[in-house]
């Protein structure tokens, strides 16, 4: 908008004499400046913004080219104000003074270089539903110059940008590419609201820290939300996420920060049972073998029937963690995972090294291990059967220690009565089942 423009506008809000000139024959009246800037300042710190705008104009004739940074920001100020005392309804005079704040934004571009300033352009014109794609994508890229330092209205209106305007806008053969460009930047833009959160950790005056504080988490919900839109699915994010792969940075610091962030979002988007997740997970305990990464590793390759190499993982797990607080679950997992990989004397010596809060479950590995190998333990069928006892006295430990199984598991498999009379064997007394190498009561 030139400045012939700008006086049109004002002539719409403002009555006020005003010279028309083209911006090509604005002159310096130093006199005029310094009295037209000093009274559009007072009028403007009284809140009296058409007169601030009047007198504001005037100086934008009389100063030539010797305007600030700080003169093009108050213009703006007085603008903005200017539409909020204008009647909504008069949509001329509100589109003809949208007209003269996007100049002001231009006009202070052209001094200097001010990120947050082209950022609040950004914004300012999407929320007057700017169809310049190109003008935008351009003033957007400050998100990434300021990063932490974008207020979360910016990364907001970015990210509303790259789905509406982009996205949406996208021709059909065109959507995957935006798409996978939105998915990068969610993670990216998740990191940057991550630090300024952070940063709240400095700020002095509790209103201000739990003003800001609310609005990081109020954009990161909007992105959270609005990203769901885009990756409905495992099958539209784990394509874009497998081609991030292949370019995973190659620092070994770079590239477990980089595998972290998919690996949530994947979490993320429940797609924890895809062969992409698993790669992810594989990677990380190549770059950081940590006890935990190799459980998750384990979990993967329960779900996916892989026992062998479960039980493999959740070895190193265990080798990892030492006496850690984690050693009891991952140890429990482990005989969970020999269980049901048929190894039942294997699980069962893992299982009665097992304490604390994992021990109750334990005791029902070992019972179920047990009375899985009851047919293969004793020489007669009355020992072999002899091994439900025991089995049942697994579970009544596990009772006692809080888990709600059945008191009666297994009795009914047992030896009956006339079974022990026939043996010989007194009800109450003591059995010992030797490949156990413990004893139980006969009952």
């Amino acid at each position: 908008m030139n400045l012939k423009g700008l006086f049109f506008t004002l002539a719409l809000v403002i009555t006020s004499n005003l010279t028309v000139f083209s911006q090509d024959a604005k002159t310096y009246n130093e006199d005029n400046c310094k009295k037209y800037r000093s009274l559009y300042y007072q009028y403007l710190k009284q809140n009296m913004f058409r007169d601030a705008c009047t007198f504001w104009a005037q100086a934008v004739t009389d100063c030539g080219d010797s305007l600030d940074g700080k003169f093009w920001g108050n213009g703006r100020i007085a603008y903005l104000r200017l539409i909020k005392e204008t009647d909504e309804k008069d949509t001329t005079t509100i589109n003809g003074l949208n007209d003269t704040i996007a100049w002001i934004y231009e006009q202070k571009m052209l001094i200097e270089k001010d990120p947050y300033w082209e950022l609040d352009y950004a914004v300012f014109l999407i929320s007057n539903k700017s169809a310049d794609n190109a003008k935008l994508d351009e003033l957007f890229k400050n998100i990434h110059v300021l990063k932490e330092g974008s207020s979360s209205t910016h990364i907001r209106m970015y990210f509303r940008f790259l789905i509406v305007n982009k996205f949406n806008g996208a021709a059909p053969e065109n959507k995957d590419i935006e798409r996978a460009n939105i998915i990068e930047e969610y993670i990216v833009l998740s990191d940057y609201l991550a630090a300024a959160m952070k940063a709240t950790a400095n700020l002095q005056a509790e209103d201000e820290k739990e003003r800001e504080i609310k609005s990081i988490e109020g954009a990161q919900d909007f992105l959270d939300k609005y990203f769901l839109k885009i990756a409905q699915d495992c099958g539209s994010l784990t394509p874009v996420l497998d081609k991030k792969f292949e370019s995973l940075p190659t620092d070994k610091v770079e590239r477990m920060k980089h595998v972290t962030k998919y690996m949530n979002l994947l979490e993320k988007q429940k797609c924890t049972d895809s062969e992409t997740y698993e790669k992810y997970v594989v990677e990380a305990t190549k770059l950081e073998p940590t006890a935990a990464v190799f459980f998750g590793l384990a979990t993967i390759q329960m779900n996916k029937d892989k026992v062998a190499d479960a039980i493999k993982s959740l070895e190193k797990a265990i080798e990892l963690e030492g006496e850690g607080e984690n050693k009891n679950a991952y140890t429990y997992a482990l005989a969970q995972a020999q269980y049901k990989g048929g190894q039942y004397n294997t699980a069962f010596r893992t299982a009665k090294t097992i304490e604390g809060e994992y021990k109750g479950k334990a005791m029902v590995i070992c019972g179920n291990c047990i009375a899985a190998l009851s047919g293969s333990c004793g020489e007669s069928t009355f020992a072999r059967n002899a091994n439900y006892w025991l089995a049942n006295d697994y579970y009544q430990r596990a009772i006692s220690l809080g888990e709600s199984v059945s008191s009666s598991k297994f009795l009914s498999n047992a030896p009956t009565a006339e079974d022990c009379f026939g043996e010989g064997v007194s009800m109450g007394a003591s059995y010992t089942l030797t490949c156990w190498g413990e004893s139980t009561t006969v009952r």
